[in-house]
């Protein structure tokens, strides 16, 4: 199961000039720093982290680490 807090540290930790904070989850990921070859990585982590897979479709969607943490809620637990 995602917890926010981890997915935050995920996203620091593939995009490492980026700092997030709790009150950043809500905020458009390009606010922060994040590049669309940044946000590729975070992707892939996730996908291999959650066991889950993110079509790009769906990706296209996922701008907040808020939508990112209810996606793999959502995604774990069908």
């Amino acid at each position: 199961m995602s917890n926010i807090n981890d997915i935050a540290r995920l996203i620091e930790n593939v995009c490492t000039s980026v700092s997030v904070s709790e009150a950043d989850y809500g905020r458009p990921l390009t606010e922060l720093g994040v590049d669309s070859l940044d946000l590729s990585g975070i992707l892939l982590e996730l996908e291999e982290k959650y066991s889950i897979k993110i079509p790009d479709k769906d990706a296209v969607a996922l701008k907040t680490i808020s939508a990112i943490a209810d996606y793999i809620l959502k995604a774990s637990s069908k």
